[in-house]
């Protein structure tokens, strides 16, 4: 068996669970991929919204390799037509561009998962960004 392989069993990955690795030092942001399950080969994949890359495939063991260990798994626990239907929404955007602020890889996630192209990271950064701002205009009045 392979790496990918090993990593989706250790963790007990079903397809439709957001699988979370960390994207920037010391962990403050978080990437989210799908996890969509193994092919024949036993190589299991992801979906994933990268920076300059847009919606993709990426195999398991290639977010770990780049991000490092997986952080976090959020659960699918809608039923399995759910599931499938978020699958589905995920393949369908495959090749859509990534913007940080309306459509990253916590965008994608919650779009597919929720219908939600929400990102709690950019509105917590953009709200410390617009709090900063704010003090430093207060301080040069």
């Amino acid at each position: 068996m392979n790496n990918s392989y090993s990593s989706a069993i250790h963790h007990g990955l079903q397809p439709g669970d957001r699988v979370l690795t960390h994207k920037s030092l010391w962990g403050i942001i978080k990437h989210h991929s799908l996890y969509v399950g193994m092919d024949a080969d036993w190589n299991a994949w992801v979906i994933e919204n990268v920076v300059g890359e847009g919606v993709r495939w990426t195999r398991l063991d290639d977010l770990i390799s780049r991000n490092g260990a997986i952080t976090g798994i959020e659960r699918f626990y809608g039923s399995e037509a759910q599931r499938n239907a978020s699958i589905n929404k995920a393949l369908a955007r495959i090749g859509l561009p990534y913007d940080v602020l309306s459509y990253n890889c916590e965008h994608f996630v919650n779009d597919v998962l929720y219908d939600q192209r929400k990102s709690q990271q950019v509105e917590v950064f953009g709200g410390l960004a617009a709090l900063l701002l704010a003090v430093v205009v207060v301080r040069n009045l």
